[in-house]
């Protein structure tokens, strides 16, 4: 694949690339063959996601897996450089335009969501975002795991969307466990995920956690998944009343998470309109503006970049006391079956 943006071994010269100065005596840097991450933030190879490639070669030997290398890989000045270049991505096919973008906020060091926008080999639209769980390093681990994994999936079997989806958060939930089991720093690590693939007139979608899928249509905000925390669970038994969640601690309890080693992933399906915006977002954005205040931001704004920017500012200026990250999938055209 032609990189859109510069690569790690061109941003930091080290000659490891196949046909580099050095490649040749020191051996051939993983990041520059390994194709699983091609094309990832307009990457070639693993060159713009280096950080979650095994066996890397920096600072003059073999690094190892990101849990081994995450500190020199925080301090890099490559790596800092890609994620604030990704802080927003956009892609179109004609029917489908999406729109990502992320943010620190204003209180936290490091920005642990991520989110992942790709057409994939099959025609259908992948979007999707994680929020990481477990302090800094874990939590930041844990949501390029989920980011990797998904850059893995290249199609999704026609009929069986949400099957599928829900066998990756499964399996994206033993794979976070294993790891953290791995490396004592990185006890307790977890992330949420909210995915969804949009075919033809339906998005169907998997959800672990409390980022939250949108529907906004005529006007109208709807909230699609349900944030699978004690305070659900508490309502459902009637402890607390729901007008009291948005004040009451349980609503930060998360009762199911990628990476617990018991999640149950929900999943379902949207029928789709034309000009209908399919929204994900983490709880930096739904747990600092209510819905009725989205709402009509997203009735002021006409493009899904002015519409996410909003948003973004709302969060931002009512505190943003925890990373942001929106990614809003608009129906440009009719679809037909």
């Amino acid at each position: 694949m032609i990189s859109g943006k510069i690569n790690c071994w061109e941003a930091l010269k080290c000659g490891r690339e196949p046909g580099g100065a050095n490649a040749e005596e020191l051996g051939t840097c993983p990041a520059a063959v390994d194709a699983t991450f091609d094309g990832f933030n307009q990457g070639s190879k693993g060159g713009r996601l280096c950080w979650l490639v095994a066996g890397t070669f920096c600072e003059g030997e073999a690094q190892g897996t990101f849990a081994k290398k995450q500190i020199s890989c925080r301090d890099c000045s490559f790596y800092e450089q890609v994620h604030a270049e990704e802080g927003t991505a956009r892609l179109s096919d004609g029917s489908i335009n999406v729109f990502a973008i992320s943010n620190k906020g204003r209180v936290l060091t490091y920005n642990e969501d991520r989110y992942f926008i790709r057409i994939l080999e099959d025609g259908a639209t992948l979007v999707g975002i994680a929020d990481g769980l477990g302090g800094e390093v874990s939590g930041d681990y844990a949501a390029e795991i989920i980011t990797g994994r998904l850059a893995g999936m290249r199609s999704v079997e026609k009929g069986f969307e949400t099957e599928q989806l829900t066998a990756f958060a499964n399996e994206s939930d033993k794979a976070i466990l294993e790891e953290s089991r791995r490396y004592t720093d990185l006890e307790a690590m977890g992330t949420t995920l909210l995915c969804a693939v949009i075919r033809e007139d339906k998005a169907y979608w998997v959800h672990v956690g409390d980022s939250r899928l949108y529907l906004f249509r005529e006007s109208r905000l709807l909230q699609i998944t349900e944030d699978q925390t004690l305070a659900r669970f508490l309502v459902k038994e009637e402890e607390i009343r729901p007008e009291h969640v948005s004040t009451h601690y349980s609503r930060n309890v998360m009762d199911q998470y990628i990476g617990c080693g018991y999640c149950e992933p929900e999943s379902g399906s949207l029928g789709l309109k034309r000009r209908d915006l399919v929204i994900l977002m983490t709880d930096g954005l739904h747990k600092t503006i209510p819905d009725e205040k989205m709402a009509e931001i997203l009735r002021k704004s006409s493009s899904i970049e002015s519409r996410a920017r909003s948003l973004l500012g709302a969060a931002l200026e009512n505190g943003g006391n925890d990373n942001i990250t929106i990614v809003v999938a608009e129906v440009t055209r009719k679809i037909y079956k």
